[in-house]
């Protein structure tokens, strides 16, 4: 079921993931100045927190824009071939022990102002290249979707099975091909 949910049997090609990356964060962008009205970036940024967190609308699209971006994450991650459900916990579990030591020891966090340390935005970066720059698994080994044509057992099919004569492949394989010995 959670497969389903967060992305985790989905896959998603690194072009597509950035695409679908940045348009979501400026379709995000551009609704918080459309229900502000401030613009990003003017310097102004605790008055654009305070009012983005007193607006609903806003508040429940960054909680659905934060399950996007986990949903694509997710599926990139299946794409390179990892298992998503062990990278993305231990993803969260990384985070989670990034902040709790940004604010044990604030010496060691971004700025005074972040909840983060550096090591943990490096972290954040190698992951984002990573998710980017690495290729495709592309094995193809994995089941293939269910075609709506063939007779299958269940969402996915099995991969066919070889026919014919294989004594004869076996015998051009040995040179016995032409009659020749």
């Amino acid at each position: 079921m959670l497969g389903y949910l967060f992305g985790f049997n989905a896959r998603i090609g690194r072009v597509p993931f950035a695409l679908a990356t940045f348009a979501l964060g400026v379709g995000f962008v551009m609704l918080v100045y459309g229900v502000t009205g401030t613009p990003p970036g003017n310097g102004r940024m605790d008055v654009l927190l305070a009012q983005a967190t007193n607006s609903d609308l806003i508040l429940v699209s960054f909680f659905a824009a934060l399950a996007i971006n986990f949903m694509l994450q997710s599926m990139r991650v299946r794409d390179i071939g990892w298992d998503p459900a062990s990278v993305m916990v231990c993803w969260i579990a990384l985070v989670a022990v990034d902040k709790v030591a940004a604010g044990k020891f604030p010496d060691y966090a971004l700025t005074y102002q972040h909840t983060g340390t550096t090591i943990g935005a490096l972290a954040n970066l190698a992951w984002m290249l990573a998710l980017l720059a690495w290729p495709s698994s592309g094995s193809s080994k994995e089941p293939q979707p269910y075609d709506q044509g063939s007779t299958s057992e269940g969402y996915w099919r099995k991969a066919p099975e070889p026919t014919g004569n294989t004594s004869r492949i076996s015998r051009v394989a040995n040179g016995d091909f032409g009659g020749r010995k």
